[in-house]
């Protein structure tokens, strides 16, 4: 397994799937390999599931001070739940065909505007 920590680009996607010119973006390797499926499940339905309790918890706080901005949390919950399922559902295919999973991850990291 490849261990890279950081690389630099200067482009960033923003929530639209648009690029916008930003600082320049680290990126870093998380995940690179091959691997059987119990494995890749064990990674990669930890990750889902640590941020699906992040905007759950996201959720509950919001929604107790009143915020009206608490339906991005609710919609990146339904979106992540979506992704958990078709990845469980790859995760099976592989195990039931006898197959390894090749995973590829990365995350970008670049300075923005403020949020206000």
């Amino acid at each position: 397994m490849k261990k890279w920590l950081s690389a630099r680009g200067l482009m960033n996607r923003n929530k639209s799937q648009t690029y916008e010119e930003v600082e320049p973006t680290d990126t870093f390797l998380l995940i690179e390999g091959r691997f059987p499926p119990a494995e890749a499940a064990d990674v990669l339905l930890s990750l889902l599931n640590d941020k699906i309790k992040f905007h759950t918890v996201q959720l509950l706080n919001l929604k107790d001070v009143e915020r009206s901005d608490f339906l991005n949390s609710e919609e990146r919950i339904k979106q992540l739940r979506e992704a958990k399922n078709k990845i469980t559902d790859i995760i099976l295919d592989a195990r039931n065909e006898g197959k390894a999973l090749k995973i590829h991850s990365t995350i970008e990291i670049a300075k923005s505007e403020p949020l206000n």
